[in-house]
Formats: C-alpha cells, sequence, structure tokens
C-alpha cells in the first residue's frame, strides 16, 4: 500500500510537465499571462480568391436553441468570432463587433461569435451584459471549430474569421480585432 502513494505522486509531476510542454506557445503567439489564455499576435490575412478553401462544416445551437449551419450563409459574408468570458480582450472588442455587426447587418454580412472554454452561465451573462445581438454558439470544449484547425491556432483566443459569400475562408485576424482592418475585410468581401 505506500508504495502507490510514490507512483501516484510521480503519474501527477509527469502529467503537470507534459500538459506545460503542450501549453507552451510558438513564437508566432505570446502568451497574455491569463491562465490558459495565448493571444494571436495581431497577424491578420486576406487571401486571394483564387487561394481561398471552402469553410469547414459549422453546424450547431445558438444560445436561443436556433440551428446554425455555415452552408446556410451562402451569398454572405460572415464573420467569425472566437470567444471567452474569461478573455480580456474578448471583453474589449464585444462592443465593436457588435457596433460592426450593426453597421453591416444590412449589406449582407452575418456574425456568429463562437465561446469556447467556459460555462454557459458566464457565456450568457457576457452576451447579455455586452448587448450583443448576433447569434452565439456555445462550444465550451472547442469540438465546433475542430474544422478551423488549418485556419485558427487551437488556443489563439479572440480570433477572427471572415468567410466569403461563396462559403471559402477569405480572412483572418489572430487576437483582438482592429476595427478599421475587419470593416475593410469586410467590405472587400463585400463587393466582390
Amino acid at each position: 500500500m505506500p508504495a502507490k502513494y510514490p507512483v501516484r505522486k510521480l503519474i501527477l509531476v509527469l502529467s503537470c510537465l507534459i500538459l506545460t510542454a503542450c501549453a507552451t506557445p510558438n513564437a508566432a503567439i505570446q502568451n497574455s499571462g491569463e491562465a490558459g489564455f495565448i493571444s494571436g499576435d495581431g497577424t491578420a490575412t486576406f487571401l486571394k480568391v483564387e487561394d481561398r478553401k471552402s469553410a469547414p462544416e459549422l453546424i450547431a445551437l445558438d444560445f436561443n436553441g436556433k440551428e446554425i449551419d455555415l452552408k446556410n450563409y451562402k451569398n454572405k459574408v460572415v464573420v467569425l468570432n472566437v470567444w471567452g468570458s474569461w478573455c480580456g480582450p474578448c471583453r474589449k472588442e464585444a462592443k465593436e463587433l457588435q457596433e460592426l455587426y450593426v453597421k453591416n447587418k444590412d449589406s449582407g454580412v452575418e456574425f456568429i461569435g463562437i465561446n469556447i472554454r467556459d460555462s454557459k452561465v458566464s457565456a450568457e451573462k457576457f452576451i447579455t451584459n455586452f448587448g450583443i445581438t448576433y447569434p452565439n454558439i456555445f462550444d465550451r470544449d472547442g469540438v465546433k471549430l475542430l474544422g478551423f484547425k488549418d485556419t485558427l491556432p487551437a488556443n489563439a483566443i479572440p480570433s477572427t474569421v471572415l468567410v466569403d459569400k461563396n462559403g471559402k475562408v477569405a480572412a483572418r485576424q489572430l487576437g483582438p480585432i482592429e476595427r478599421a482592418l475587419i470593416q475593410g475585410f469586410i467590405s472587400s468581401l463585400v463587393d466582390e
């Protein structure tokens, strides 16, 4: 019986070391200091039409129980924003995203928020507190985001991806949005 305790302790220590190694950001991503949060480096990318690939499947219920299916947004520009209520930069950009949504919704632009690594209660309070009126998906474990693994680093929160009218990934910004930049991306995609 006494031999089990040292083995358990060893397993615990090894598990912590493995998790720490997996959580270490690469050179393109910087650590923000918040537990489990890695902010993108602000890199923004806009792809030429010929370089774009189809957006992955994204089907989920929003917080109101309405089904969101990215395939149903053909002929619209879609802005997908990944956020968490625990994320400081997400709180800072929430108002700007809502304002961008209101400004662009009559131009064939849709916004979808994707909440990850959060409790549903905290996420709902975030949506209410910031007056967010566009649909948001609760993706606690990031399962819905797996399809975007070639587009978004798993831990880069917040991140924003824009999908063109043909359902192809056209642009992204890792880290908090730069409002003028995202508006420029939206305007370019609307005009295509």
